[in-house]
């Protein structure tokens, strides 16, 4: 606790902050996140470790999170330091940790019992007009580049499973070689956010606005789009419920990008990668004894392998 005290001493004096205006703090599983009042305003400050991501990766993170806020996106706009600089890299006796610091996002936290088809429109108009803007995006630096799709996907795969799970596995490593053959584009293929869920935006009037790029890679369009319906209809994820959502996200989406009608049809193939994915992680998590996960994980996991594999 005495080396998260001075982090945050430290971060607090690298950012300008008043330590006494300290709204909450707490650990995520990479990072500590703590939130500050300035006037009538709130400011998060994430400080992540160096084993997690580098200072250069989360660099680029920054760049496009205020690339996409000067195109008139509402995201959690970054703040500067006291010097000036987006990111600051502090040590501890234990760790180096990357500092940024964020505007709270504006308008008001939802929940699943805000999901109506109007909610659907208004996220696929904003990640069409995210997607729009991103296609002129360039990174400042290589070394600031996030990685691509892949990055995560050879992570999960190499994950150890029992041989049980061997067709899990199988289905998974099918699925990225299919992917990782499509075309990429300036019009298919970009940044993406890689966690469009309704945690991680607020309702702000008649648009969403868009917090915790963390995630956010290189990957196809269509990408972005299947990570969203997977988390709207994770735990009902017949086909009505996927078409039901995705119908309406779309008709937003289109207003704001062109996106030729063929890549659509990939949309079901990231969907799977996503749902085996965690279904790969979870069971790696808990070795199989799926009582031991937290209520959303065992409800994920109920029947999800006869799903995935068809049974």
């Amino acid at each position: 606790m005495l080396n998260q005290n001075k982090l945050l001493e430290t971060a607090v004096r690298v950012f300008g902050l008043n330590p006494d205006n300290l709204l909450s703090h707490h650990d995520s599983e990479h990072s500590i996140i703590a939130s500050y009042k300035i006037g009538d305003i709130s400011v998060f400050l994430r400080m992540t470790r160096d084993s997690h991501r580098s200072a250069d990766i989360i660099s680029g993170e920054m760049d496009w999170i205020e690339f996409l806020s000067d195109r008139d996106l509402c995201v959690s706009r970054p703040v500067h330091s006291v010097q000036g600089h987006l990111v600051e890299e502090i040590m501890t006796d234990e760790d180096t940790y990357t500092a940024v610091c964020f505007e709270a996002a504006r308008g008001r936290r939802i929940s699943e019992a805000d999901y109506n088809a109007k909610l659907f429109r208004l996220m696929g108009s904003f990640m069409g007009k995210m997607h729009n803007a991103t296609k002129c995006y360039e990174q400042p630096s290589i070394q600031f580049k996030r990685s691509d799709w892949s990055a995560e996907v050879d992570l999960i795969a190499n994950l150890e499973l029992p041989e049980s799970e061997r067709p899990i596995v199988e289905r998974y490593s099918d699925l990225r070689r299919h992917i990782a053959k499509l075309s990429k584009s300036r019009e298919s293929y970009g940044l993406i956010h890689a966690d469009f869920h309704h945690g991680n935006f607020c309702m702000n009037g008649n648009t969403i606005c868009l917090y915790d790029f963390d995630a956010c890679r290189y990957s196809w369009f269509v990408d972005d789009i299947a990570i969203a319906v997977f988390f709207a209809t994770a735990l009902d994820p017949m086909d009505g419920a996927r078409e039901k959502f995705l119908n309406s996200f779309l008709e937003g989406y289109n207003l704001e990008n062109d996106l030729e009608k063929s890549w659509l049809n990939e949309i079901p193939n990231f969907i799977a990668l996503r749902e085996i994915g965690r279904y790969i992680k979870l069971y790696n998590v808990c070795g199989g004894r799926f009582e031991q996960l937290h209520q959303w994980g065992r409800s994920y996991m109920q029947n999800r392998k006869e799903r995935i594999l068809g049974l």
